[in-house]
């Protein structure tokens, strides 16, 4: 297997090809009767919702072949785990469906957690709908617990939202430093990349 380079998304990528994945990803939803907004979105929708958070790629000689997006807490959002302050979530999570089960999607989520971490968070959360039994049991072999279960505002679907633990990146003092020069960075509820 060629090897897989994962790195934040960057302006000069194209939101395009990115809609494009998603909306493979997300057609066995779609198949499913479920109106996931990845399966359906255009590009603008893509890079509006890139803007909201950290997003990230994986890509294989120069492709892209998987995604996501981590948002700090979300204060508006239906979800009391997006809601809750630092906590991080995940959304537009996809991987293209010829690099699906060869360990992209894990360590896409990998590098989410240790993202999230460095940015003073608890713990990552993230929704599938309820009918997805195969994301469910993925989520649940990856250490996410369910948190909720809930109808979010303009789907047509009940989602289950799960969590995972995630201890926020330590830092330690030198000998010598006094402790006040070492500060922690907080889960934003803004994360923008750049």
């Amino acid at each position: 297997m060629p090897p897989v380079l994962l790195r934040p998304w960057q302006g000069k990528d194209s939101a395009e090809v990115l809609t494009g994945l998603l909306h493979r990803a997300f057609a066995p939803m779609a198949r499913m009767g479920l109106d996931c907004a990845s399966a359906r979105q255009r590009p603008a929708a893509t890079e509006a919702r890139l803007a909201r958070g950290q997003g990230f790629v994986a890509e294989v000689n120069g492709q892209l072949v998987g995604t996501l997006t981590v948002y700090g807490t979300l204060p508006h959002s239906d979800a009391d785990a997006y809601r809750e302050p630092g906590v991080a979530s995940v959304h537009q999570f996809a991987v293209e469906p010829d690099w699906q089960r060869r360990g992209v999607g894990d360590a896409l989520l990998r590098m989410a957690e240790r993202w999230a971490q460095g940015q003073g968070c608890h713990a990552l959360a993230l929704d599938t709908p309820q009918q997805a039994r195969h994301l469910l049991a993925y989520y649940l072999r990856k250490g996410y617990i369910l948190a909720e279960s809930l109808r979010f505002t303009g789907r047509s679907y009940q989602s289950l939202v799960l969590r995972k633990s995630i201890a926020p990146a330590i830092q330690t003092v030198k000998a010598g430093h006094p402790p006040e020069s070492v500060h922690a960075v907080a889960c934003k509820s803004d994360m923008r990349h750049g």
